[in-house]
Parts: C-alpha cells; structure tokens; sequence
C-alpha cells in the first residue's frame, strides 16, 4: 500500500463527532460551502435574483477533506472597506448626480433637499451635543449605533407584519440589496464574514516584507504561494497523479494495466482516531460507514429526482477518465459499473435519521472481532499500516458505528468483480486529487456542480481558492497570523463574561422544568457547570516553538502545489497515529482561529468559539446589547444547549456515553422533543418536507440557545439598567433583540442547493431556523403582540429547555 491508499482508507475523515452551528461541510471555508443551512427565497424559479457562514475540526495538520466537494462555492470577495459602506441609516444613494439636473423643478427641488438634508444635519449635530451633554438620553447616536441602524433599516421589510412572517420582516430588505453572486448556490452572513476574512488573510500572505520567526508561518506561506503558481500547476499536468499514485497502487483498469495484488481490497469504510465515547480520557481507532461521492445516499436511490445530478456525476467520472489516459467508450462502460457499485453502497448506508441513538451504533470489538464481523478485509494488515509505524495486534480495541453496514459491505465485496473493485478503488483517490490538478479537471468539476448546486458560472478568483486549501492543509500556523493582526483580546475576556450569564440563565430554566425529576436535574446542573468554553483561538499558536512542533515533519515547497498535497496526506497520517497512545487533549481545537463557526464536542464537554466568528454582525463591542446577545449570545446558547439535545444528552459531565438520566425524566424528554419533531416536519421548502427527525439536535438547539441568551439579556438588564435605544428604528431593545438574532440568518440559496440541504444537513433551513424557534418563545410573542391565530402565533408551543 502507499500513501494515497492511506489516505482513501481513512475518508480523509479524522475529526472528533461535534455539533457546530453550521455543519460541517457548510462552513464557509469547507467543502459544501458556507451557511447555516438552506433558505426558501430562490434564485431562478419567479423571484428575483436574491442574496441574503465549519467541518471544520480537524487535528492540526489534518486535510478537512479533499476532492469532489472541496470548491463547491464560488465566493465573491467583498472587501472590509466595501462591506462597511453600506451603513448609512437606510437610505439608498439615487442613481442620478447632482450635476446631471438640468431643468428649473430639478435645480429648485436639488435645492429644497439641500435645505432639508441642513436642517436634518443640524437636528443630528444638536442631538449629538445633548447625547453627550446628558448621558442617560434614551437614543444612542454614537457613529458605531447609527451605522449599526442603517444596517437593521436596510434589512427590514415593513411592509411585512412581524406577526405573520418575522423572516421576511427581518431579512426582506436585505434579500433585495444583496444578489447572490456568480457562482455561488448560497449566500449569507456566514459567507460575507469569511470573504472579510480571507482578505485579511490574503494580504498577510502576499506582503512582500513578511518575516516571521515561526518555520510554521513560513511554511503557511510557501504552501499558499505554491498555490498560485497556476502555469507551473497546468506545466505539470495530470502526469503528478500517473507517476505518483496510479503507478504505486497497480495501476487503473481504466487507464492500463493493473496488478489486483498490489490494489489490495477496497475499503469504503472511514477509519480514524479520537476519543472513546465510552471512556472519553482514551483515544481509539474508530470505523464508520461511508464510500459515497455524491452528498447522500438519497442522490443515487431517488433517481426519478435526481436522474440530472446521476447523468452529471457519470458525466464528470468518465471525462477525468479521459484525462488521465482511458479511452471513451471503455472508461463510460467502466465507470457505469462504478455508480452502480456506489449505488450497491447507497442501498446498505443507513440514514442519518436512523442513527442519531449513539448509544445504540457504539460498538467496541477487538480487530479480530471485526474480521469475523467484515471478513472480506485484512483488518489487521490495513489497520497497521494506516497507522504505521504503531505496532497492532488482534485485540487492539476498534469502535465501529455500523455493525450492520460493514457486514453487508463485505458481501458486497465478495459478490463484485476484482476489476470493479479496482475501478472504484482509484476514482476514489482520483477524485480526491483532482483539484490539485490543471484546469482541465476543476472544468470538468465545474458543471458537476452546476448541475448539483445551481451555480451558474465560475467565478472564484484563485487566491480564494488558495486561502481555503491553506486553511485546510495549515489551519492554525494561518491562525496565528490571523490572530495577531485582528483579534482584539478584550473580546475573549467580554465573550467569556457573556458565556457566564448565559450559563448560570440556562441552569435557572433548568431549575424551573416541571418534567424534570430532581436527581437528573442535579446531574445535568453539573454538566452545566462542567462545560468547557474556548474562546478565539488556542494559546500555542502564539507560541512559535509550539506552532513548530505541530507542523514538524510536514515538507513545504514553494515548487509543487501537488507534492504539497501529498505530503499533507502523509503528514495526516502520521498526525492520526500519533494521537492512538496520547489521551485527547484539551487543548486541541477541532476549527481553526478564523472560522466564521462554533462547536460543541460531547467527548469533551466543551463549547468553542473561533476568533472569526467574534465579529460582527454576531458581536461588537460597541454595538447594544441587544445585538450581541441576540447574536454571538444566541450562538453561545446553541452550542450550550447542545449537551442536552437528543444526543448530547446521552453524554454525562465527562464527556462519556452513559445512562444518567431516570427512566421517568427521560420519558418527558421524548414526549417534549416528539413535540418539535412533528412541528419541523410541517415546514416545506418547494413541497419537499423537512425532516424533524433529522433536523432536531440543531432545533433543540436553536430553541434553548434563544431562551437561553434572551433570558441572560434581562439579567443584564436588571443589573445594568435600560440600555438606549437605537435611533429611527422604530423597536424596543427587547424587539432590538429579535431582530438581531433573525439578521443573522438572512440567506439565499439555489433550488438545486436548497435539496442538497434538505438530504444532508442536520440544521433546518434559515427560514426555519428563525420561524420555528420564535413561534416557541412566549417572549416574542408577548414583545411583538402577536395574537394566537397569527402565523407566528399557532397556539401550541414546542418547548424542551
């Protein structure tokens, strides 16, 4: 086996299970593109183009994922500078210039709103010396609260009642201010903060006086460099892969001669280390399902849905086929043969709806227990090699989360030709590598994409493309630039005072349920009490020696973009091994410093909040508090109330899977979480059902973590007294508080992209995530007026925390 084999066995998956507030592959700077998750607003089916951020979490020095889905969005950079402008207090400039006025009305109207616009400055300059003159004045009319007012202004539809659809009150106007760029099959909050990011990033790189102490800086530098030498990336060809890969593993059927026995059998299963869950102070090798290309299982079983998408992908198999040297007609044949394999796998791969019981898929077995369960595989050979150059034997301990899965696979194993074992075994490293290729290949992934996600034209400039890949391959040594040259430390110490508050409101509400047994309310007291919190970065990435120490052994050249990359797989590898005979550490961030994300890690039990999310819109530290606890502090309160969702909850103060709750407590929940189950199935996005079920961690979620924060904001309130409010606006501070927290989901999406989320993504839809968490909230109901009977207003509410 080599390096690239290494690489395919282990999914490029080496990530720790976490809930983020994005997925994972919706971060902004990972594979599926950035966003919370899918909208209704569409772009292409009678509306207007509209345009409303991780996984992020690898072990440093781990790939987040290569190949298909890598570049699936195409961002559009909008700068710091251009992005502020838009901030007056909500009135759009005309489209005509004073001078163009030629007409004696237009010379006397230019005139009469010259006058006014004099007096209004006048009025403001006035409002300005008493604002200052008598600080507890009602209106705040700071530059930083007036441009923040522009902002809200400019967002709102008024002409929508709150009470019937508070998505569209929040984020009408801004839908209509904001087309969805080229290329992209979604924009929102999340993705504009990570094009302010990566510019940022971008010039840190490119600044012909850097010079940094740390080898690790320089490396990150030199990797993103190596990026950019695009003639020397189209020089070398497809000839990288053909001498290094294809060769090595025996070659492709599809290209040439193959060697069945130095292919080795497929493996379709992700293998990677982390924390035990059961014993959560040990990491562990762990085997999950997996082998599909397309984003879920339901791409290749609905085929009446998805026979565009099926003709696509076949499309993109057989033309990087070609590429590397197979003949039409044989390479379409062959790679027919490999979809109905993956579809094969498709059939047997159990849906994430089925399997969000984690105690139910734990299965812990030695290494021959797992032969006998999967014996058309070498475990042992494979697994030793993987994690070469650690020494295993047949009681090595492996915790598998699909018994059933594995077992079919190693039918399916048996029951299909050698020469389509093969087949499937190289398109899976082909695919992973493409993207490090010539532009042939990123064409041809390209109108894959189009047809997947609706992006209509591509328009990524290549430093974009080279700032994520760097992020990937060099997460936190780029964090530590990132990190110097932005992030304010006040922020950590403000941040960590809001995550208190919305702690010690959390467990108040605890306090209060009446379902709750006093035993498990105790326990989960305590779990509270337990969690962790990480704020804006890990302190070693200020530490060049220990930055160092993170990226030794991993070989960086300004020359080979490719050898880069295949160094990195190596690298990983090694970084994977390294973990099995540590403990976890928690010292070690699963997002790097300038991800627009946050997480929750059950194994840890701790919450993380990354230095790129630590903006604003989500938090300012001159902005009300309204705005920040309705946006970072709702973010806070997600991630909290992810330790008692339906999986979380089975994790106990220690990060281990265990029972801890009484039978009669435990029963509640169910009742109240079937509650909010059966609500989100109602929602619809273009007549397709949302999936309760799938969706409802990241629901119960949303819905705590709004009570959560609200509540902590009237704490703050009763301390502090009434804040002033924002002037021209026309909301309380406590409406001030609702609406922040909506604006930050204000997102368009495709048609193509909203499906995708709707097969994959355990969030609801933006839409939805803003709608079904406020009809739960008597605060926003009694703060808004709204009546029963009224869309927002149904009458029964869903309430878990």
């Amino acid at each position: 086996m080599n390096v690239a084999l290494q690489e395919l066995g282990s999914g490029g998956n080496m990530v720790e299970y976490k809930r983020a507030t994005l997925r994972d592959e919706d971060a902004p700077e990972t594979p599926v593109e950035g966003g919370a998750s899918p909208d209704t607003v569409e772009v292409g089916k009678g509306v207007p183009p509209f345009s409303p951020g991780p996984s992020p979490g690898m072990t440093p020095g781990t790939p987040r994922t290569s190949g298909l889905f890598r570049m699936v969005t195409c961002p559009h950079l909008r700068s710091i500078s251009g992005f502020c402008a838009r901030t007056m207090v909500g009135f759009r400039k005309g489209t005509r210039q004073l001078l163009g006025l030629h007409t004696q009305l237009e010379l006397i109207l230019a005139g009469v709103s010259l006058l006014l616009a004099a007096l209004l400055l006048g009025c403001l300059v006035a409002l300005g010396v008493q604002y200052h003159r008598d600080p507890t004045h009602s209106t705040c009319l700071t530059e930083a609260c007036i441009r923040v007012a522009g902002k809200i202004l400019e967002s709102i539809d008024r002409g929508v009642s709150p009470c019937e659809d508070f998505y569209q009150f929040s984020c009408g106007g801004w839908i209509r201010r904001n087309p969805l760029p080229d290329g992209r099959s979604r924009w929102n909050t999340f993705n504009s903060l990570w094009d302010q990011n990566q510019a940022i990033l971008k010039h840190l790189l490119e600044n012909t006086t850097f010079n940094s102490s740390s080898e690790a800086e320089r490396k990150t530098q030199r990797f993103y460099l190596s990026c950019l030498q695009v003639e020397r990336i189209e020089g070398a060809g497809s000839s990288a892969t053909d001498e290094t890969s294809l060769t090595r593993l025996g070659g492709w059927n599809i290209t040439g001669p193959w060697d069945q026995d130095t292919t080795g059998p497929p493996h379709s299963s992700p293998v990677y280390v982390s924390a035990d869950s059961k014993s959560s102070n040990s990491n562990v090798i762990q085997v999950d399902q997996s082998g599909l290309f397309l984003p879920s299982r339901d791409y290749y079983l609905n085929r009446t849905a998805n026979e565009k998408v099926l003709t696509a992908y076949l499309d993109y198999m057989e033309e990087l086929g070609i590429l590397l040297g197979g003949q039409p007609t044989s390479t379409r044949e062959q790679m027919q043969q490999v979809l109905e394999l993956e579809t094969q796998l498709a059939n047997i791969t159990v849906p994430q709806d089925q399997r969000r019981d984690e105690e139910k898929i734990y299965h812990k077995m030695s290494i021959s227990e797992l032969q006998t369960l999967a014996p058309s595989m070498d475990w042992l050979e494979f697994l030793s090699f993987l994690l070469s150059p650690l020494e295993l034997g047949d009681s090595e301990p492996v915790v598998v989360y699909g018994t059933d899965y594995l077992q079919q696979v190693s039918e399916l194993i048996n029951r299909t030709e050698p020469s389509v074992l093969n087949n499937y075994l190289i398109w899976n490293l082909v695919q992973k590598t493409s993207s490090s290729l010539d532009r042939r290949f990123e064409s041809a992934q390209e109108k894959l994409l189009e047809t997947l996600y609706g992006t209509k034209k591509s328009c990524t400039p290549r430093w974009q493309t080279c700032i994520s890949n760097t992020d990937d391959a060099l997460g936190f040594a780029l964090g530590s630039l990132f990190v110097k040259a932005t992030f304010d430390r006040q922020s950590k110490e403000i941040a960590e005072g809001m995550i208190s508050e919305i702690r010690s409101a959390f467990e108040e509400a605890l306090g209060q349920l009446v379902w709750m047994d006093e035993k498990t309310r105790q326990a989960a007291k305590e779990k509270a009490d337990a969690i962790y919190d990480m704020i804006g970065f890990p302190d070693f990435i200020l530490e060049p020696k220990e930055l160092d120490d993170v990226y030794d052994g991993y070989e960086v050249s300004e020359d080979s973009f490719f050898q880069n990359m295949l160094n990195l797989y190596n690298f990983s590898a090694k970084v994977m091994a390294d973990q099995l005979r540590k403990p976890p550490s928690r010292d070690q961030w699963s997002m790097t410093p300038q991800t627009v994300n946050a997480y929750y890690l059950p194994t840890k039990n701790e919450i993380v909040f990354p230095a790129g999310i630590l903006q604003a819109p989500f938090y300012a530290r001159n902005h009300p508090k309204a705005l920040n606890f309705g946006g970072i502090g709702v973010v806070m309160g997600h991630e909290l109330t992810h330790a008692f969702d339906d999986q979380g909850r089975e994790y106990d103060k220690e990060g281990n899977l265990r029972p801890w709750w009484q039978n009669e407590s435990l029963a509640a929940f169910r009742n109240h979480t079937a509650c909010m189950e059966e609500q989100y199935n109602q929602y619809q996005v273009n007549g397709e059902r949302l999936n309760g079920r799938q969706t409802l961690g990241e629901n119960i979620a949303d819905n705590g973590g709004l009570k959560a924060a609200y509540n902590a904001y009237k704490a703050w309130l009763r301390k502090h007294g009434e804040e002033q409010q924002l002037p021209a606006v026309g909301l309380t501070n406590h409406q001030l508080f609702f609406v922040g927290f909506a604006q930050v989901w204000c997102s368009v999406r495709t048609p193509e992209s909203s499906h995708e989320g709707l097969v994959t993504d355990p969030h609801s839809p933006a839409r939805f995530r803003v709608l079904g968490t406020l009809s739960n909230s008597r605060d926003f109901l009694r703060h808004f007026g709204c009546p029963v009977g009224s869309s927002m207003n149904p009458g029964q509410l869903c309430e878990v925390w």
